[in-house]
């Protein structure tokens, strides 16, 4: 059965993120908060509650102070006594240390919120990387998305949700001492609620210039951290140094900066001038209503409490006031840095055991003219393949770089699904069963096996992690794979491996691949995949590891990737791809028999060897 081709249409372009309708601000508001409702909501409503309560005590302070002044400011004139103006003393104190009580639980709430946050939306982003199609990883918009949600993990969702509170809270002080400052006279709290707008204004627009500029910067700054790490990689340091091209690294890595920072001081000197602007009319309105409030005060209209009230209100209302309007902005900004992270927490993810569960070793597999092209391109990468093997047969696969062999692995280990054509495991169509399922089946090495920077034990038994305790099975790997060496390792298969951390023993490119190897025998499946399993071999090694895949053959399917003939001679049948096609197929005698590509090529690596080997004759 042939699939129907992929849609060849682009998807819709999406709205930048600070052009989103309300709705879906909304819609993202509510998410953000599920999110931190999730990670702690004995912490969540903890901090919100002494949030709230405590919003009310600058108000109380206020007028406590107010009658404490008045009663001194009439105490010189005798009638109040020494223990009414204790008792309003006491009072003050008491709200003081209420207050510090509030803050000091509302700050280890917030602390140990923001702590359960940061770990759950980890958890998330972790889950859905884990989640996301092979394919989702050879996008380069993939990884810039990964590094923008890691970017909002720490402080972004619990920055909306404590902005969220503190706008209740700013509502909650405003009223109160707004009444109070009422009393004062009519033009009053209008003119010191208006002072505070123009900052408001300025760090708004600024605020969402900044994200904007950020957000065009992503893979500049991607670049930027790559070429950092050229320069510091313990493996790449020897050919940075044998070559000599520090200089051109640490100039490129140079202009991005220049480049960010360019952008960064026009940012600034616009802020710059619109703070100080912004900063001038708060100050001429808070004149005017301290003119105001003093010529009732020459009037005698208020008492020195009243003025006390006028006094200390005016920072209590401003900075409420910013805090109320640098809210809103605020949630906004953190809200366009959450729709990063949701952007990524919204790509399709593919569910590796959804289908049939695979039961039994998989002992034929054939493909009925598959082809494969990645999403949104138009250009097929392999085109109408077909071949067939079975157990106890072994498949090698020749080619060029780039004529689709690693491709067609991917396919057949089902980290991709063909875009048109069929994969019949013992005569049943693959597509029908969990991919899960059916890897587990399959052991593969690939050429860019994995160097995990853990225990030599590990390395070998990630291939099937729940057998590690089982005793003797890592050994057997190890033995088949001709690993020995980690014998002579300062702890033999429990030495930590790789320079990453501390204590860790550095192995050479072939030992590395010994460990590859013992990782694949690890596994019993009934699917081998090699995947140039000799590269990094020495020609004894290479010899050993040939005899090896020939007892491992014997009754397996097997497929083999190499540019290496006298891997690739092991196979019963050989199939020679160019640009996605199958050009040639045969055992080795038949396509030599034939002179195509694959005796040009096998002749081609022949003449090298022997060439090498006068040159060795004569010296």
């Amino acid at each position: 059965m042939t699939r129907p081709p992929r849609d060849k249409q682009p998807p819709k372009t999406p709205l930048p993120n600070d052009k989103l309708p309300l709705s879906d601000r909304l819609r993202d508001l509510s998410s953000t908060l599920g999110l931190v409702w999730r990670a702690s909501p004995k912490h969540s409503v903890m901090y919100a509650a002494t949030t709230l309560i405590a919003s009310a005590l600058p108000a109380a302070n206020l007028y406590v102070g107010k009658l404490l002044l008045d009663e001194v400011a009439q105490a010189a004139g005798g009638g109040v006594t020494y223990a009414a103006l204790l008792t309003l003393l006491a009072i003050q104190v008491a709200l003081g240390v209420f207050g510090s009580l509030l803050g000091t639980v509302g700050t280890a709430s917030q602390q140990l919120l923001g702590d359960s946050l940061q770990h759950s939306v980890s958890r998330r982003i972790l889950d859905k990387a884990s989640g996301l199609s092979v394919e989702s990883f050879e996008n380069a918009e993939t990884y810039d998305r990964l590094q923008q949600a890691y970017r909002e993990v720490g402080s972004r969702p619990l920055g909306v949700a404590t902005q969220l509170v503190g706008l209740a809270g700013a509502a909650v002080t405003l009223v109160s001492v707004g009444a109070l400052m009422a009393r004062l006279g009519v033009w009053v709290l209008p003119l010191i609620l208006l002072a505070s707008v123009p900052g408001v204004i300025v760090s708004n627009r600024f605020g969402v210039a900044g994200y904007q500029m950020l957000r065009r910067q992503t893979h500049d700054a991607r670049v930027q951290n790559y070429l950092g790490s050229l320069l510091t990689s313990d493996t790449l340091v020897k050919e940075v140094r044998l070559f000599g091209f520090e200089g051109h690294l640490l100039e490129r890595w140079r202009n991005y900066y220049l480049g960010f920072r360019k952008t960064l001081e026009d940012l600034v000197r616009r802020r710059s001038a619109w703070g100080f602007g912004a900063s001038l009319a708060s100050a001429l309105l808070i004149g005017l209503a301290s003119a105001l409030i003093l010529r009732r005060a020459a009037d005698g209209q208020i008492s020195v409490g009243d003025f006390s009230i006028f006094v200390l209100g005016i920072a209590q209302v401003q900075a409420t006031v910013g805090n109320l309007l640098n809210g809103v902005s605020g949630i906004y900004q953190n809200l366009l840095y959450m729709r990063n992270l949701f952007d990524f927490l919204e790509l399709p993810s593919r569910d590796l055991d959804a289908g049939e569960v695979w039961s039994g070793p998989i002992d034929t597999i054939e493909f009925v003219n598959v082809g494969f092209r990645y999403p949104l391109t138009d250009r097929d990468v392999l085109r109408g393949v077909n071949f067939t093997v079975t157990r106890g047969q072994a498949l090698a696969l020749v080619g060029e770089n780039g004529a689709g062999k690693t491709t067609l692995v991917k396919l057949l280990t089902r980290l991709f699904e063909p875009s048109s054509g069929t994969i019949l495991l013992n005569g049943m169509e693959a597509s029908r069963f969990s991919p899960r399922s059916v890897q587990k089946q399959m052991s593969i090495i690939f050429q860019d096996f994995g160097q995990y920077q853990m225990s030599a034990r590990e390395n070998v038994a990630l291939a099937e992690i729940a057998r590690l305790s089982e005793d003797g099975v890592v050994e057997s790997a190890v033995e088949r794979a001709g690993a020995e060496f980690v014998d002579d390792l300062p702890e033999g298969l429990n030495t930590p491996l790789g320079r990453l951390f501390q204590g860790g023993r550095q192995l050479s490119g072939g030992q590395w691949q010994r460990l590859a190897l013992a990782r694949l025998y690890f596994r019993d499946a009934s699917v081998l995949v090699f995947d140039e399993p000799t590269a990094a071999l020495d020609a004894r090694a290479e010899s050993e590891t040939i005899e090896a895949l020939r007892a491992q053959t014997l009754d397996r399917i097997t497929l083999l990737i190499s540019h290496r003939f006298s891997t690739v001679r092991l196979a019963d049948h050989i199939v020679v791809l160019d640009g996605g096609v199958i050009v040639e197929s045969g055992s080795h005698a038949q396509l030599m028999a034939r002179d195509g590509q694959y005796a040009a090529l096998y002749n081609l690596q022949a003449r090298g060897y022997g060439a090498a080997e006068t040159v060795s004759e004569s010296v």
